[in-house]
């Protein structure tokens, strides 16, 4: 189908309604992708009708049968898969089908009449041969299951230490995802693990203090690696996200992510043709673009909850048949290079298409910026100003708190210790700050 409206390519024009800002189009020197052809730039009318548009139709659109998604984005020419620097409205569906398919149901057919902008004019339309679901394993592993082999010197779906982005972990309900980033919780300064909800939580009765292993518990993780524990989480239209306290058992590098050798600096705002870039716990280092945003689709969870999330991050492979995400990558942060050095983070990885289309395979992201401010965290260190009466002078030794107490005459003196020996062992467990989570209501 080559639904009819006029072709143009705007660029850095704002969109309304959303809270945390813009997702402009960038300038040719600002990392459009090579071999695109540019065109004249369209008025900032143009662009606003599109978000206009799929608002207006975007629940009509999403209960046609074999409708997996709508979102704003890149046409895509058929014949050889690339990118057109072109503007639609693109329907995502199952499997495209010729036009005489519709004959008897009118209704189901994806006709640009019929989807015209608030204002009454025709848009551009696209259809995209895609459907989507969550990129996590659901089960334990089976005895007779063997685990892949990574291609990089560190195991990432081992036991790391110190703890680092990019690594497997799990909980009781979901076995197996991936370590994010550290972040630090702006209410108490304390170091949490980012990830998804699905993966730190996975249970619309999870209560705070859930347990997170590293690795998780299909790559053999055990209860002596629980690294963290749940602490706040965000399910709702825009976010599959949570954080979880370290408590303290094992090491870690705050803005470190395994495979990249900079650090997150803070969150940025996505625009269409952004290279980014992710590092998960099953596909390792993978690159896309971003190429589609306000994506809105039904997503089924094995636990029989469908979440409609709406104004998400689509991202495409920048090779075709090239993998950028598989199952138990849920979690990852998609970066892009900041202006000088270091990484901006640009959304959370929680889904994919799978099976993989004919293009290769689109990945899934909250918007970080959302998540960021849904979540109250912050990607720098946070520095907490102690007073003087806050301060704990140090403990003496243990050999020195021991008191004895006399039991009459002629009887040996009993010692009791009134802290616990010195030398190494488990840490205590940690008083959980905080709390609660940010689910609402489909």
């Amino acid at each position: 189908m080559s639904p009819a409206g006029r072709n143009s390519s705007p660029r850095n024009l704002p969109v309304t309604e959303l809270k945390h800002a813009k997702f402009p189009l960038p300038e040719p020197k600002q990392g459009r992708l090579a071999g695109v052809q540019e065109e004249d730039p369209s008025p900032e009318q143009e662009w606003k009708e599109l978000v206009e548009t799929l608002r207006l139709h975007r629940r009509r659109l999403l209960r046609i049968p074999g409708v997996t998604a709508v979102d704003i984005g890149y046409r895509i020419k058929e014949s050889d898969h690339t990118f057109l620097n072109e503007m639609a409205l693109r329907v995502h569906v199952e499997r495209k089908l010729p036009e005489d398919t519709f004959k008897d149901r009118r209704q189901d057919f994806i006709d640009p009449e019929k989807y015209r902008s608030p204002s009454g004019k025709l848009v551009s339309m696209d259809v995209v041969e895609a459907e989507y679901k969550l990129t996590h394993l659901a089960q334990p592993p089976t005895p007779r299951m063997v685990l892949e082999k990574p291609q990089e010197n560190a195991n990432r779906r081992r036991r790391i230490d110190p703890l680092v982005g990019g690594i497997s972990i799990g909980s009781p309900q979901v076995p197996v995802g991936t370590l994010g980033a550290l972040v630090w919780d702006r209410l108490d300064g304390s170091i949490c693990i980012l990830s998804n909800w699905h993966v730190l939580a996975g249970d619309l009765n999870a209560e705070v203090g859930t347990p997170c292993f590293q690795p998780g518990l299909f790559d053999q993780g055990r209860s002596s690696d629980v690294v963290a524990r749940l602490k706040r989480w965000s399910f709702n239209r825009q976010t599959d996200a949570a954080i979880s306290e370290l408590t303290g058992s094992r090491r870690y590098c705050t803005g470190e992510i395994l495979s990249m050798f900079q650090t997150i600096k803070e969150s940025t705002d996505p625009y269409l043709g952004m290279i980014v870039r992710k590092s998960g716990r099953s596909t390792g280092f993978t690159w896309g673009f971003i190429d589609g945003l306000f994506f809105s689709s039904a997503i089924e969870y094995n636990s029989g909850i469908v979440r409609v999330f709406e104004d998400q991050i689509h991202i495409a492979p920048l090779e075709v048949d090239k993998r950028i995400s598989e199952a138990g990558d849920s979690g990852s942060v998609w970066v892009t290079d900041a202006p000088n050095e270091g990484y901006l983070a640009v959304g959370l990885h929680f889904a994919g298409d799978l099976p993989h289309s004919a293009f290769g395979e689109y990945a899934l992201a909250n918007p970080m910026k959302i998540v960021e401010d849904r979540l109250d965290f912050s990607f720098r260190p946070l520095f907490l100003e102690m007073r003087e009466e806050d301060s704990v002078s140090p403990r003496p030794p243990a050999a020195q708190q021991g008191i004895q107490i006399h039991l009459g005459s002629g009887a040996q003196p009993m010692s009791i210790l009134l802290d616990g020996p010195a030398g190494s062992g488990t840490q205590p467990d940690q008083v959980q700050v905080g709390g609660g989570g940010k689910t609402s209501a489909p």
